[in-house]
């Protein structure tokens, strides 16, 4: 008799993943680190992503180039090809990890929710994106056999805004990215760099929903702050932001600009990790007021290095960041621009969040989230065994 078998939608991977993107990396990467009596097939356009597989027993990449391409590439995908891919295969699971499962299937679906930033702040979310979320997510969900979330605030919200699906969902908590502990120095205190003025740090895509206009307004309040206090704005941290272009940021780039020839913002894009790993261990602390997240990585990744981190006092960010963070309402400039104040001078603030900050970056481990995942399998498993 043949162990069941899980087909993972990992067509959401590309070959430069943030985001999702890296949570089915982690996810993958997790299950395939032991035998857990269950056959895997990862249906993915990019295999190279997945070479780590290789060689492992029970597990098999399959290429799908014909969901190559944007948005409504990957949705006809799913809805029409997908299905027949798992007959074939002989899947007995389709976990999908891309938020939208084919609304026809012959086996139980699990579905992971990210976040549903689309309906709790839909301005924030870029229009073909949305209406495809519109569309699709709330039949999905109706479908699904178990709605898995990253986070217990992602399960509120998604009990909240589709109730049907309500006793349906699961939490699997998502961990650390693995990538921190691999790098030099995880969870020591860094050296400051000497004579450097010292940087507030931002990690992510420059889009609405990260607040970054929040930001800039908080800190033209702790500028002026410092001027009416009669200092130099020199003696303010500087801004650093890495992440790549979003979308709907013409007046941004226009602050970032008036930022930049003042001397007070530095713009990257993204870092590859070695160098990413260097922007953490050398900043002043991390900034990352989101109005609305899933989880939160870079949280997780800064608190790894040694970073104070700053974040929303709302939703995945309070429950990823506990107490080991400074915690702001994202919507106020004065309380944003107060905690950017706190961590610029209080020396034994930055140095009690840098303990705890290590503490929790080990709280959120993947290999606790592979477990609640299989544990989810086996739930759905025997539940088709007795009809």
């Amino acid at each position: 008799m043949r162990a069941p078998r899980v087909l993972l939608d990992a067509l959401l991977v590309n070959r430069r993943p943030t985001g999702v993107g890296r949570s089915i990396l982690e996810l993958t990467r997790a299950l395939a680190e032991r035998d857990r009596g269950l056959d895997f097939l990862v249906a993915t356009t990019t295999p190279e992503m997945f070479a780590f597989l290789e060689g492992v027993p029970r597990w098999r990449v399959v290429t799908c180039p014909g969901a190559r391409g944007g948005v409504l590439r990957k949705a006809l995908y799913t809805q029409f090809a997908l299905p027949g891919l798992c007959r074939r295969l002989g899947a007995d699971i389709l976990h999908s990890l891309q938020f939208v499962a084919p609304l026809r299937l012959s086996c139980p679906s699990v579905v992971t929710v990210h976040d549903l930033a689309w309906q709790l702040f839909p301005d924030t979310v870029e229009q073909p994106r949305r209406t495809y979320y519109r569309l699709l997510v709330p039949p999905t969900l109706r479908r699904a056999h178990t709605v898995v979330t990253n986070s217990a605030a992602t399960a509120t919200d998604v009990g909240t805004l589709h109730p049907a699906a309500a006793d349906r969902i699961q939490v699997t908590p998502f961990g650390t990215p693995s990538w921190v502990w691999e790098s030099p120095g995880a969870g020591e205190p860094p050296t400051a760099a000497v004579g450097e003025r010292p940087r507030f740090l931002f990690v992510g895509t420059m889009e609405p929903r990260k607040n970054l206009e929040g930001l800039l307004t908080a800190y033209e309040v702790l500028l002026a702050r410092t001027r009416a206090a009669g200092g130099r704005e020199a003696d303010c941290p500087a801004l650093h932001f890495v992440g790549g272009a979003g979308w709907r940021d013409s007046l941004l780039r226009r602050r970032i600009s008036d930022l930049r020839e003042r001397g007070h913002l530095a713009v990257e894009d993204y870092c590859e990790p070695a160098v990413l790993w260097e922007r953490y261990r050398s900043a002043l602390a991390l900034v990352f007021p989101s109005v609305h997240e899933g989880f939160g990585f870079p949280i997780l990744e800064a608190m790894a290095a040694g970073l104070p981190v700053l974040t929303a006092n709302r939703g995945a960010m309070a429950e990823v960041a506990g107490d080991a963070a400074q915690l702001v309402d994202p919507d106020d400039a004065e309380d944003l621009a107060d905690g950017l104040a706190a961590l610029a001078v209080d020396g034994d603030l930055r140095g009690r969040l840098r303990t705890q900050g290590f503490a929790q970056a080990r709280i959120w481990q993947w290999e606790r989230t592979a477990d609640a995942t299989v544990a989810v399998y086996r739930q759905v498993l025997d539940q088709a065994a007795t009809g």
